[in-house]
């Protein structure tokens, strides 16, 4: 692609003139990136869960699962490079393996704390959305793991996913409802499978593809490893499929003192921390990988959930239908 090539020639130089900053900006700004990886997003949402709002969460999580899935395969569509693979005068302040266009972090930033800002409707909640994800496409440049043009078009996919989202999320939520519970778990089967898909697909017209020479500063990468949809297959079957349960057998309550929704998430985190660690330490494949975050989501959506209503951490806001 000659004009992307061309474009990241001429966005060097103002990389490069963001580094020369003070070395105080370097850890604020990695600070703020954390805001835009879907990881952050991930990680908040079993609190918001448990312990605030279950629907908001699963909206959230549907949004950021959305963002993430398009921008991972996105990339494998661009195959496009990093400024530091390019150029050794762009210090790595941050290493990524996966391709740099369009930039997760801008997208999903974009999408999720778009998504928050739709359900607080607040003027300042879209002022404060703005601002940050402005200082995380800032961020991602000054890291030097970014072009200047990634962060735009990681914005302009968050921004559209968002829309996209917000349009059909009533639609799809009431056929969603509409259906069996078995309709419901293969469903979320074929939509996992198909993430898989899809990015096979998009790495198809690169096959025989090896690193340019250069990109010799990019060290030892592997960005054609789908490892990323795999993972993202997981949690997108084990939320869905843990979702459509619990909302078949009775949804819960997740308000009570502080102190009993402080008991909720540190149990809950142990056991999803404990269902990570087993599946690292299992023989990596792509089989090993998807069951073990299917796992965790389903832990996060439902078992957790059916445990602390056990244990009296947490109660039913309706009567419990059958399974069906």
């Amino acid at each position: 692609m000659d004009f992307l090539d061309d474009l990241h020639r001429a966005e060097l130089e103002p990389i490069i003139w963001l580094q020369q900053w003070p070395d105080w900006v370097r850890p604020v700004l990695e600070l703020v990136s954390v805001f835009g990886t879907d990881t952050f997003f991930l990680l908040c949402l079993p609190v918001l869960y448990w312990c605030v709002d279950p629907k908001l969460a699963l909206r959230l999580a549907l949004t950021v699962m959305v963002s993430a899935a398009a921008n991972a395969i996105g990339k494998l569509a661009a195959h496009q490079p990093r400024p530091y693979w390019i150029d050794p005068r762009v210090r790595p302040l941050s290493l990524e393996g996966a391709f740099g266009l369009p930039s997760g972090h801008a997208q999903n930033g974009t999408a999720g704390l778009g998504r928050l800002a739709v359900t607080a409707g607040r003027p300042w909640a879209w002022w404060t959305a703005g601002a940050l994800t402005a200082l995380v496409c800032l961020s991602r440049v000054y890291l030097g793991v970014h072009f200047i043009s990634d962060v735009v078009a990681g914005v302009l996919l968050g921004a559209a996913v968002l829309l996209l989202v917000h349009k059909l999320e009533r639609p799809l939520t009431a056929w969603w409802r509409g259906l069996e519970l078995w309709a419901q778990l293969a469903a979320s089967a074929v939509l996992s499978g198909a993430l898989i898909g899809a990015a096979a697909l998009a790495n198809a017209p690169y096959a025989g593809w090896s690193l340019p020479a250069a990109w010799s500063s990019a060290g030892r990468i592997a960005p054609e490893s789908l490892i990323t949809i795999v993972t993202m297959a997981g949690v997108l079957f084990g939320t869905l499929a843990g979702a459509s349960i619990m909302y078949r057998i009775g949804w819960f309550d997740a308000g009570g003192p502080l102190g009993l929704r402080a008991a909720r998430w540190l149990l809950g985190t142990a056991v999803a921390v404990l269902i990570w660690y087993v599946q690292g330490e299992l023989p990596q494949t792509g089989v090993v990988t998807y069951g073990g975050y299917a796992l965790l989501a389903l832990w996060v959506q439902l078992g957790a959930p059916l445990t602390f209503i056990k244990l009296g951490l947490m109660s039913r806001v309706r009567q419990a239908q059958a399974v069906h």
